[in-house]
């Protein structure tokens, strides 16, 4: 039987980035279900039944168990009740199942479920196994569990981020790719006609100052060519060096930030915002958030953080 990497061995994901990734997520998951009334969430469309849809693996969705027992907008509010532990960092290994389940609901018995609601019930599906090693109080915490993980649990723990790695660039290399096959982001124009869209465009408050730039030629392009770059740079830096993808986890934040700030996409955007910390930082050492519980962790545990990191960074990192 061929010996495990040493990486693989020595992985372990019990850190406040696992930490950050899953509140995000779950933020992106509360916001849709809080902010959104079920009359939109189950918005009839053309050629299929109404929503809910329960029917096949659909049946475990927390909009259909029960029956008729529970109308949609209390089932919306008690799915949101589920994700607080998850945002405020309680209890991991307990609310990690839950998570993926609330997460399972929306995208498979909403009528309209976007982009960012699939992002989320794959990474969810991807996280459970950090999260079942995950012994710790809260998931903010840089002490990691009470006692090291087993040389399998940290292999498959390894494996997985790899594969939530891979997922994360597929996912922009394909956003980025499928452009160059539409003529409006060939020639650098998709952005004026998506950026007026009535429905799917600039919020209002932006139209008076962006309509300028928007009838710019070479503005317009400069924006439209930059997001296909962007995105595969993000694609392609996944699996560059820790050092490369810090600064590229920048540009997806600004990406995502843009599409949320401009667009009111903010749903999406926290979602995304998690998948890009779960896949660009390094997610066996710490990142320098303000402690939660106060005092948890010693000075003495962040001195060795700290003069840890580097050397785990480059042996844990490939490339």
């Amino acid at each position: 039987m061929p010996a495990v990497p040493e990486a693989a061995e020595r992985f372990d994901p019990r850190t406040n980035v696992y930490g950050l990734a899953r509140t995000l997520i779950a933020v992106g998951m509360f916001a849709t279900l809080c902010l959104t009334p079920a009359a939109a969430l189950f918005h009839p469309v053309a050629g299929t039944k109404d929503a809910p849809y329960c029917e096949g693996l659909s049946a475990i969705s927390g909009f259909c168990v029960g029956g008729d027992a529970l109308g949609p907008d209390v089932r919306r509010w008690l799915l949101a009740a589920v994700l607080i532990p998850v945002m405020i960092g309680w209890r991991p290994r307990f609310w990690v199942i839950p998570h993926w389940w609330v997460a399972f609901s929306i995208v498979s018995s909403l009528s309209l479920p976007d982009g960012g609601d699939t992002v989320a019930v794959i990474l969810t599906l991807a996280l459970v196994p950090f999260g079942l090693v995950d012994d710790r109080t809260w998931h903010w915490s840089t002490k990691g569990g009470s006692k090291s993980l087993s040389g399998s649990a940290a292999a498959f723990c390894y494996v997985t981020h790899w594969a939530i790695r891979i997922q994360v660039a597929g996912i922009y290399f394909q956003s980025s790719v499928a452009k160059f096959g539409v003529a409006e982001w060939a020639d650098g124009t998709a952005l004026a006609y998506w950026l007026n869209d009535p429905t799917f465009g600039l919020l209002p408050l932006w139209k008076p100052a962006m309509q300028p730039l928007l009838e710019n030629g070479y503005a317009v392009a400069a924006l439209t060519w930059g997001v296909l770059v962007m995105e595969l740079a993000l694609a392609f830096s996944l699996f560059w060096k820790a050092e490369v993808r810090r600064k590229t986890f920048w540009l997806g934040i600004a990406l995502h930030a843009g599409i949320a700030l401009f667009m009111g996409l903010f749903s999406f955007a926290f979602m995304m915002f998690g998948a890009l910390v779960i896949a660009y930082q390094v997610p066996n050492t710490n990142l320098g958030l303000p402690r939660f519980p106060a005092g948890e962790v010693r000075r003495g545990d962040h001195e060795h953080e700290v003069s840890d990191g580097p050397v785990r960074d480059e042996s844990l990192v490939p490339g």
